[in-house]
C-alpha cells in the first residue's frame, strides 16, 4: 500500500481473542478514511491473536504490533499512548467491529469543532447472551447522551459514552495525563477527569460500532467495572465537584435512605461531603439519619438533592418532580445513579 500521512492512531488492545480480533482489525482496514495507523498491543496476548496480528502487520504498513507485558488494559493504552504520534486518537476493542464510515464521520466532526475534544457515536448492541437486557438498555441510555450539555450533566448516573466509539485530541493525554491503573473502571475515570477539568464531549447520533456481548468481556468479568468500583471513582468526582460548585449553605440531601444509599452516603463524606439527612418515597425506620419526606423538600433554596436510587425509572421522575418544583438540575440536584 502507498504510504499515507497518518492523521488518526487507533489503539487496540488483544489478550485472549482469535476471531473476533480479526473481524475487528477488518473493519479498521475497511474504513473509508485510510490515513490512520492501528496499533495492535498485545497483552500477553493468545497464540491465536499474536498469530492474527502478525498477518495484519505483514500485509499492511499502517499496521503495528507492540507488547505490553504488564497485564490489564490500561497499561496497554498507555503503551500505545507512548507510540503515538497523531493528533487524534481512537478506541477499538477486540472484540466489536467499526461500521466503515467511523473514523470519517469523527475526524471530520472535530476538524469542524475545535470546542469538542472527545467525539463518539451511538453503539448497536449485540449479545449472545440470554437474559442481557439489562445491557441493552445502558446501551441504549448512552446513545441518548448526545449534546456536551447531555454529557456532563449524566455524568455521574453513569458512563455517558461506550470506550471503543471514542475518539480524542492527543493533547488531552499531554494535559491532563494517561489512563490510571487503579482497580477502576479506566474510561470511566478518564472521562470524569477531563468532565472535571472541562472538556466536552459529543456524541455522533448514528450507529459507527456494533458493541458485542458475550461471557468473557470485561466489563463482565472483571472487578474494575464492579458496581463497587464505578460507584468509588464516581463519588471521588462527585465529592469534589460539590465542594467546589454547590454553595456551602446548601443543605445536601441524599434521595435514597435504604442500606446503599446510607453506603453511597458515607462514602461521600469520607471524601468530605457533608450529608445533612435523607430522603425516599416511602418513609424509612431508621432512627440515626434525619429523614425528609420528599413531600417537604419544595423549596430549592436551602437544599441540594443527589440521587442514589437506582431503580429503573426513578432517575427521571426525580428529575420531573423536582424541576416542577423550580429545583434546577447541576444547581439544586444532581443524578447519580
Amino acid at each position: 500500500m502507498k504510504d499515507i500521512q497518518a492523521r488518526i492512531t487507533v489503539l487496540l488492545p488483544f489478550y485472549q481473542e482469535g476471531q473476533e480480533l480479526e473481524i475487528a482489525i477488518n473493519s479498521m482496514v475497511q474504513q473509508t478514511f485510510p490515513c490512520w495507523d492501528l496499533l495492535l498491543i498485545s497483552n500477553n496476548g493468545s497464540k491465536s491473536g499474536l498469530e492474527i496480528a502478525r498477518r495484519w502487520v505483514a500485509s499492511d504498513k499502517r499496521i503495528k504490533l507492540i507488547e505490553e507485558p504488564r497485564q490489564g488494559i490500561a497499561h496497554a493504552l498507555n503503551a500505545g499512548l507512548e507510540m503515538t504520534g497523531t493528533d487524534y486518537v481512537a478506541r477499538m476493542d477486540a472484540d466489536d467491529q467499526a461500521m466503515p464510515e467511523r473514523l470519517q464521520e469523527q475526524v471530520m466532526y472535530l476538524d469542524t469543532h475545535p470546542d469538542v475534544d472527545v467525539v463518539s457515536s451511538q453503539a448497536i448492541f449485540q449479545s449472545e447472551i440470554h437474559g442481557s437486557k439489562g445491557f441493552s438498555l445502558f446501551v441504549d441510555w448512552q446513545n441518548s447522551v448526545i449534546s456536551p450539555e447531555d454529557h456532563f450533566m449524566m455524568r455521574f448516573i453513569e458512563s455517558p459514552l461506550s470506550h471503543p466509539t471514542a475518539m480524542f485530541r492527543r493533547r488531552l493525554i499531554d494535559r491532563y495525563g494517561p489512563y490510571t491503573t487503579r482497580k477502576v473502571p479506566e474510561d470511566y475515570e478518564l472521562w470524569l477527569r477531563w468532565m472535571d477539568k472541562g472538556v466536552r464531549f459529543h456524541k455522533i447520533p448514528k450507529p459507527l460500532l456494533a458493541w458485542k456481548d458475550h461471557p468473557g468481556r470485561l466489563t463482565r468479568t472483571h472487578a474494575n467495572y464492579s458496581r463497587e468500583a464505578f460507584f468509588q471513582i464516581k463519588c471521588e468526582y462527585l465529592a469534589k465537584w460539590i465542594k467546589r460548585c454547590v454553595p456551602a449553605d446548601k443543605k445536601i440531601i441524599v434521595c435514597g435512605s435504604s442500606r446503599i444509599g446510607r453506603k453511597r452516603a458515607a462514602l461521600l463524606e469520607t471524601l468530605g461531603v457533608d450529608i445533612y439527612g435523607f430522603t425516599d418515597v416511602k418513609k424509612r425506620p431508621n432512627r440515626q439519619v434525619w429523614f425528609f419526606r420528599y413531600t417537604e423538600l419544595t423549596d430549592p433554596e436551602p437544599w441540594f438533592l443527589i440521587n442514589f436510587i437506582a431503580r429503573r425509572g426513578v432517575g427521571q421522575a426525580i428529575r420531573e418532580h423536582f424541576s416542577a418544583l423550580g429545583f434546577r438540575e447541576g444547581k439544586d440536584f444532581i443524578l447519580a445513579a
